[in-house]
């Protein structure tokens, strides 16, 4: 269990220092545009899901 946890904290590093290390406004902006539009599109396709398996059932 501890390895798990030092293995999450490594890899939580390497994404920060690899934040850090963009220089550019621009590509940070648009990382963090497609992270977000990357949740919205799991959101709606399980959504979209759900309701259609609620209305195959009912």
């Amino acid at each position: 269990m501890k390895d798990s946890i030092n293995e999450l904290k490594s890899e939580f590093k390497a994404k920060l220092l690899f934040w850090n290390n963009i220089q550019s406004i621009k590509v940070k902006i648009a990382l963090s545009l497609l992270f977000i539009a990357l949740i919205g599109l799991k959101v709606f396709t399980t959504v979209l899901t759900f309701d259609w398996l609620s209305d195959l059932f009912s």
